[in-house]
Parts: structure tokens; sequence; C-alpha cells
């Protein structure tokens, strides 16, 4: 309780002090009188009302981006428009693959247009646009893709002899806005992928961050408007000539406060395929990413995945959660009902934190869950920092209390500085586990052990060699019993170079004593055609010893697009650890996948995964294949069809027909 006291005072303290270091630090809005049409060309009649942004910054260079971009904004009633001019004295090196809206563009040449709506330096959205026009939104702790969910907006752009332009519609209702507002915290960005360029408005400093703001002031918010989306589906399967029918619906509200609300009643999680973790070598289990729509809304607003970890939730029979931003207040409510195994169990989430700063806040926390087992966690969090154009630090701390048939608790202190190219960053931590601190819907592989890790990481971007940029790291963590002796203790030390050819080269070594095993392995690495999405690859090979034997492991990724639209991937594993006196262990996995666009809103697709492991002499076989057509369209309506079952251990012969027609209703 001190930790969280002096907290509140040293966070008061900040808060007072605190204010973002950027050029400008505020810039009008001007009201457009007539709308731009949104088709690529930057016409200046046209955006002759918009306030212009005439220079970017390079925070790694200093000064303004070698590359001219010039900017425009303004709004109307309903809508926020932005506009790009993008010069480049290489045009057709000006990289443009991705088609495909929501699509990952860190390969292609992009312009980010960042807001906040609450102009308080917390993450924005991030609407980002690349030379082809194709559209990505990112919704600050996370959202779903469907377009109807997220909101619609538009984007044009198109590459010229002299560099590309872009230009943008975001309509208002998009935003978790708040009445009686009268500016928004904006950024502006350009990355250059080629030359491994940033460029961005306002001068930030040396320290690249989209939550370096500046406040856009004097806008006139229209009133909020409050709209209900629902998205029900029918689902049919067909298997062994036996047919069943079943549907849900999800429901998502927002309201004027810029608050949201979800329901989900029988979702559908059999067709979202799980993440596949790699087979490399780990003494204990591996967290994986979740990939569910349910629970990857809004989720920068619950738990971590200490107190709670979704993946944990098999099968979700209905959930309801709200989230959202009321001043400087967070919060996050979630429930549910779940099927594990042969039992049926609720869940409750909550978390609330509030702000003195962007990096600065105290919170409280709480999950409840029935089986196998009634279970309660609750818990405090809390934390001071700083982001300026030198960097950001925090420092943090977490303090859970399970009560359960066993009590335990949890608690870490974390401190990290994030640095720019030139300057050491750097992180520490503490973390306490109890022996009996195992919440069934937490990750928590190993407990009973109390340990401390230290990480040192500087990067380099030079201006004019064959080296792009290079970095390099080093960690070192202990953990002991709580009896006093050891549980294991790693050092490793990695570097990484990325050339101006596209190629990639990294090699890291590492120490690990876990009596009685003492592991020593190294780990080479070798990328090419890192610039392009679609013909990329990897080799890594790594080899030592391992859990008492001598251990090989190698790893070969590769990307192909052989014709238009038509792109192929493969990964390939294998990994053997050799005994003196004993069976080698052994795993291997294959995933294949094939991809063609038909347009960017319909799509084929097959995956096959195979996978084969005997550890300890236990043999374990998953060999799996599923194929998929799915189409979305910009009205939000979605088909699926899909033969195969993505996440079982064998192919099966099942036809599924899956379909969304969401419905929304605005007031």
């Amino acid at each position: 309780m001190r930790v969280f006291v002096g907290l509140l005072f040293i966070g008061l303290w900040t808060a007072a002090l605190w204010g973002q270091a950027v050029d400008p630090a505020a810039i009008p809005a001007r009201k457009l009188l007539a709308a731009p049409q949104i088709d690529g060309v930057v016409d200046p009649h046209e955006w002759a009302d918009a306030f212009a942004i005439e220079a970017f910054y390079d925070p790694v260079r200093g000064g303004r981006g070698e590359l001219p971009t010039r900017a425009y904004l303004g709004y109307t009633n309903e809508a926020i428009y932005v506009a790009f001019v993008c010069d480049d004295p290489e045009p057709q090196l000006i990289q443009a693959q991705q088609t495909r809206r929501d699509s990952n563009l860190e390969s292609d040449d992009r312009v980010v247009f960042a807001v906040d709506p609450q102009a308080r330096g917390l993450n924005p959205y991030q609407f980002i646009v690349n030379p082809r026009g194709t559209q990505r939104l990112v919704v600050p702790e996370g959202t779903t893709t469907n377009i109807r969910w997220q909101g619609d907006w538009s984007a044009a752009a198109r590459i010229t002899e002299t560099g590309w332009s872009a230009e943008m519609r975001i309509p208002f209702r998009m935003l978790r806005l708040a009445p009686g507002r009268t500016q928004l915290g904006i950024a502006l960005a350009r990355y250059i992928p080629r030359r491994a360029e940033s460029y961005i408005f306002p001068n930030t400093g040396n320290y690249f961050s989209l939550r370096l703001q500046t406040l856009w002031q004097g806008i006139e918010l229209p009133r909020p408007t409050t709209s209900l989306v629902v998205l029900p589906y029918m689902l049919s399967e067909t298997e062994s000539n036996a047919r069943t029918a079943r549907g849900g619906v999800d429901l998502k509200l927002n309201w004027g406060q810029g608050q949201t609300a979800l329901l989900t009643l029988n979702p559908d999680f059999s067709s979202i395929a799980a993440d596949v973790a790699s087979i490399d070598f780990s003494y204990t289990e591996r967290a994986l990413n979740e990939t569910r729509p349910f629970f990857l809304e809004g989720s920068g607003f619950f738990p971590w995945r200490r107190m709670f970890y979704s993946v944990r939730v098999p099968q979700l029979n209905a959930g309801a959660k709200a989230f959202g931003r009321v001043g400087a207040w967070d919060y996050g409510l979630m429930g549910g009902e779940y099927e594990q195994r042969t039992q049926r169990g609720q869940f409750a989430i909550g978390r609330t934190r509030y702000r003195f700063t962007p990096q600065s806040f105290l919170g409280a926390f709480y999950t409840f869950n029935t089986i196998p087992a009634t279970e309660r966690l609750i818990g405090f969090d809390g934390g001071i920092g700083q982001i300026t154009g030198s960097g950001e630090w925090q420092l943090s701390a977490t303090h859970a209390r399970l009560s359960a048939a066993r009590e335990g608790t949890y608690t870490v202190v974390y401190l990290y500085r994030q640095a720019p190219p030139g300057q050491l960053g750097f992180s520490a931590d503490y973390t306490d586990i109890s022996p009996h601190y195992a919440p069934t819907l937490a990750f928590v592989p190993e407990r009973g052990w109390r340990g401390f890790e230290l990480g040192l990481s500087y990067a380099h971007q030079p201006t004019s060699t064959p080296i792009l940029r290079w970095n390099i790291a080093a960690e070192f963590e202990t953990r002991h019993r709580y009896g006093g002796k050891l549980l294991d203790e790693r050092l490793t030390l990695s570097a990484e170079v990325r050339r101006r050819n596209h190629t990639l080269l990294g090699i890291q070594a590492q120490h690990l004593r876990r009596p009685p095993h003492e592991d020593r392995t190294l780990s080479l690495s070798v990328g090419w055609n890192t610039h392009d999405a679609y013909r990329n690859g990897a080799l890594t090979y790594q080899f030592g010893r391992q859990n008492s034997g001598n251990s090989r492991y190698w790893s070969l990724e590769q990307r192909w697009e052989p014709i238009p639209r038509l792109r192929l991937g493969a990964r390939l594993e294998q990994l053997r650890i050799t005994y003196t006196h004993r069976p080698r262990d052994i795993a291997e996995q294959a995933i294949l996948t094939l991809n063609y666009e038909i347009d960017p809103e319909r799509m084929l697709g097959a995956r096959w995964l195979y996978t084969r492991t005997q550890f300890s002499g236990r043999p374990r076989k998953v060999d799996n294949l599923y194929l998929t057509y799915v189409q979305r369209l910009r009205s939000g309506q979605e088909l699926y069809l899909l033969w195969g079952l993505p996440n079982a251990n064998r192919t099966q012969n099942r036809l599924t027909i899956k379909l969304i027609t969401p419905l929304e209703l605005q007031r």
C-alpha cells in the first residue's frame, strides 16, 4: 500500500510538470466551405480553406525530412478531411503492394493521420493509407475488422511523376468523442520503408511517437450520436451427411460520452484460426495471441494475462462488455458464461484507472470465475512516467491477491526507458509470484518464485552507409524459488543489422542455468527481401545444449507471389535434442498457406498445418487442412465458406456456410 500512496503523490507532482514538448504546440481548426472530392488528386482550389502543413520532421536525422511532404487539414459538420502530398525523386521505387482493406501495410509507403479524441497524448486512432489508396484503421485498445463495426471512412491515392498523394475523409461518429470538446490531439506521419525513414508533424524532437501530438484547437464538433450496430449471423454445417444450422448475434452500442458496450450471444469461434506456437524448445507453456473478435475489442481496457488470459476461455456461450474513457478515468467491464470440458461457468472482469498524465496513473482491477471452483482476484496498479522528444520512461507497480481454495499473490515492479536511435534504452523488473497464485483464467506457467530481470538496448541508424539500421541488446534474468533454491538464471546477448539491399542479419547467444540443466545456445538468422510483403523470407539456425542434451533447431519461412494476387507462404521448423541415455526429443512443423485475392473484397484461401512431436517418448501429431472463401463487402456484409475446421488436429470433412448481415440504427 505504501508503494501506491507514494505513486499517488509523485503522480500528482509529475502531472503538474508534464507537458508535451512539440512544435507547434497547437494549430487552428479551419472549417471547409465545401468538402473536397476524395479522389487522390490534391487540387489546391479544393483545399484552399484548409490549414496547410508545409514541413514534416525527421526525428532520427533532425530537421525537416529530406523528401518534402505537405499536408492539408480541415473539417465540415460531418467529417475530418486530410490530404498529403509526398514528393519522391524515385517514384518507380515507391512501394505499394497491399490492396485489401485493413491488411498489414508495414512494407508499403504510407501516410498516417493520428487523432486522440481526448487531446491527452494517449494512444490515438490511426488512419493509414498507402499509394494504392488501401486503407487500414488502428483503433486504440483494439477492435475487429468488420467495416460496419468499426465505422466506414474514405480514402484515395495515386502515384505521380513527382511522388504520390492521398486524401482522406473521416466521419466524426467513428471517434469516441465526448460532448463539448473544442480541441483534439493530432499527429501526421509519413513512412518510407526502403529508406528506413519516418517523418512526423509536429516536430517531436529526436523521438518518434504518435502520442506526441499537437492540439487542433477551435474545432466545432457535432452533437455526439448514439449508434447501435447489430451483426446477426446464420451458420449451416454439413458433416457426414448430417446437416445442422445455428445462429447468433453481436451488438455494439456507442453513445454520446465516447463509451462502447458489446453483447454477444452464441458466438461462432470454430471458424477463427487460433495462434500457432513455434516448436522451438521451451521449459514452460508459451503464451498465444488472442484472435477472437469479442475478446479483441477494447482489450487494452482490461487486465493483462497474469490476471486474465482470454485464451483460457475455450467456448463462450454469451458475453457482455463495456469500456471507454470519462475525463481522466478509463474503465473496462466484462462478463460471460463459458464451457470448459463438461463444466459450465461464469466469469467477470473489471478494471479502472485514473490518469494524471498519459504515463502516470492509479488503478484497480477485479476478476471472478466459478470453475473449477469459485475464485476472486483483486488488485491495484499504478505508474509514473513521461514522454518527451528525447524518449519515454515509466515506473509502474502491480499487486494482485487471489482468493480461492488456496490464496496467493502476484507483485511486479517495472521500470523502462525507450530511447531514440543513438541513445541507450533499458528495462528492469522485479516479480514475486507466490506458490498458490494460480488463477484458472490467467497465464501463470510457473509460480512460487521471486526474481528480477535487466535489459539494455542500443540502436543506430547511419545516414550514408550500406547499413540502414543496427541494434544490440543484452538481458539478464535470475529467479529463485521461495525456499531459496535457484529456479533459473539467464543471460542473452543479441545483435541485428538491416542493410539497404533489403537483407537482415542476426545473432543471439544465450546461457541458461536451470538446475539440473545448463543450456548454451547460439542462434544465427538471415532475412531477404525484407521490404517485400509477398516475397520475403528468413532462415534461422540454432545449436547448442538444452535440457541436458545436444540440440539443433532451424526454421525457414518464405513467401511468394508467382502471379498477381496469388500469394503462397511456407513456414518449416525442426527441433532435435539428442540425449546420452534416453530417446531423443523430436519436433517438426510445417505451415503452408495459399491466398488468391479475387478483388479487394473477395479472397480464396487454404492452410495446411502439420505438426509431429515426440517428447519423453510421448508422440503427438496434427495434420489439418482447411479451405476458405471470404467475402467482406464495404456495406459490412460478410460471407464465409469453410471446408474443414481451422483448429482441429485432423482434417475434417465438414462444410460451413456463414453469413453476417449488419444492421445499424442511429439517433
